[in-house]
């Protein structure tokens, strides 16, 4: 509990010395009978300050603990009075982190009282906040002074960025045998069993599925898939000098959202999908498929602050053993360098299949232009994709960027990538 003496009071206390100063010096009743006033008044106030929350109860109930930008966040408050007394006015507020959610109410409570009001608002960017502690205020009837009681009622939210499907996207293809975005049946062994049939004269006895096989009394064998060879790879920059806008309408919140609609559209294909991002801290989640890879994105993603401190193109060179021929690389970016062009033309002579979304920052009120860097992408024939502040992520990446006036699938534009860099090579080499 925090006590506060509001500036009347000391008003009041001038008041006081005066008229005692007063009345000792010419000794009128007058004088003294207002000391006496002023006396009881700052007496009555503190007392009334102090009872009105002494006893004060609040009741918080929070369901929410995970959520999505743009899901609403709700929390119900109750407040009692166990005391006799009334409480004539009561402040009760929510110092919650999270942006864009405020709780306040002011009552007046009868002694014995409850009330109890839900407060709700909308996660306007993605993060981890902390929901709390609850504050209720009382002033007394003089405006003399004012007292705070702390309710330590905290909880923790993460707001995931939300992730859109995204049916006009595509993969741009590793080209490695076995590589696809379909699965295919195969008479070779792979970690992918996909069904059985019967036995078949010539199947090797690995083939055999014995589970199957004691069920239905006769030989089974298993069937297997190609499975997919490649990987996914998404890097997300978030360097602190690319970034514009605010909330849920700004540069890093369009690019986290891209990159986890992005790991939606592989992992749902049953693609391996590893993630870097730069942010305040690099962070990296190896390749690997399944609901809980999109969980630890999504968890990656919601935690990573836009204040990374170094640029896409550096950070692009100094991880570019991470990837290989096996691996289609997507950056999503704001920057406006052309250093990051050139790292993904370095990664496509090494037959890495690269695509980029470029978020557009003067579209979100940035000073610069992030669309500097499309005549490099085009000139260097990487598949580029465009989003601007308003745009819906899903339509904004069905189709890409119209540079030479034709739009070609993105697997074709990788594939003229790996030839344009094997000429390259070619021409070195000689």
């Amino acid at each position: 509990m925090r006590f506060f003496v509001l500036r009347r009071s000391y008003l009041i206390g001038f008041l006081l010395a005066a008229s005692l100063i007063t009345g000792m010096a010419t000794g009128l009743g007058l004088f003294y009978r207002l000391v006496y006033i002023l006396a009881l008044v700052i007496v009555l106030g503190y007392a009334w300050n102090w009872l009105s929350l002494r006893s004060l109860t609040v009741v918080v109930d929070r369901r929410t603990r995970r959520i999505t930008v743009g899901d609403p966040v709700r929390e119900h408050i109750t407040v009692n009075n166990t005391s006799a007394l009334p409480r004539p006015v009561i402040e009760v507020e929510d110092l919650s982190e999270l942006p864009g959610f405020t709780t306040g109410n002011a009552m007046s409570m009868l002694p014995g009282g409850s009330i109890t009001w839900t407060s709700s608002g909308t996660a306007r960017r993605r993060g981890v906040y902390t929901m709390g502690p609850v504050v209720a205020r009382n002033t007394d009837p003089f405006g003399l002074f004012r007292r705070e009681l702390t309710f330590p009622y905290t909880d923790t939210v993460v707001v995931y960025p939300r992730a859109y499907d995204l049916p006009g996207f595509r993969v741009p293809s590793a080209n490695l045998s076995g590589d696809s975005s379909l699965k295919r049946r195969t008479h070779d062994l792979t970690p992918h069993a996909s069904s059985v049939r019967e036995y078949a004269p010539g199947d090797a006895l690995s083939r055999v599925h014995w589970n199957s096989t004691a069920r239905v009394g006769k030989l089974m064998s298993k069937e297997f898939d190609e499975g997919h060879a490649s990987d996914v790879w998404i890097a997300v920059d978030l360097h602190r000098d690319v970034q514009a806008g605010q909330l849920e309408d700004s540069t890093d919140e369009y690019a986290v959202s891209v990159a986890a609609s992005l790991a939606k559209r592989f992992l749902t294909e049953g693609m391996p999908v590893g993630m870097i991002v730069y942010g305040t801290e690099k962070v990296l989640l190896g390749a690997d498929t399944g609901p809980g890879q999109m969980d630890r994105i999504l968890e990656s993603l919601a935690r990573s602050e836009s204040e990374g401190l170094v640029p896409i193109g550096d950070a692009l060179s100094e991880d570019e053993a991470l990837w290989s021929h096996h691996t289609t690389l997507v950056v999503v970016t704001s920057s406006p360098r052309p250093e990051w062009v050139g790292a993904l033309e370095q990664l496509a002579r090494r037959r890495v299949k690269v695509a980029s979304v470029l978020v557009d920052g003067r579209s979100f009120g940035g000073f610069y232009d992030s669309l500097q860097s499309l005549s490099n992408l085009e000139s260097a024939g990487i598949p580029t994709y465009v989003v601007s502040s308003g745009d819906d992520i899903s339509t904004a990446l069905s189709q890409m960027h119209r540079g030479a006036g034709v739009v070609q699938p993105i697997g074709r534009v990788a594939d003229a990538v790996g030839a344009k860099a094997s000429t390259r090579q070619g021409g070195h080499g000689q």
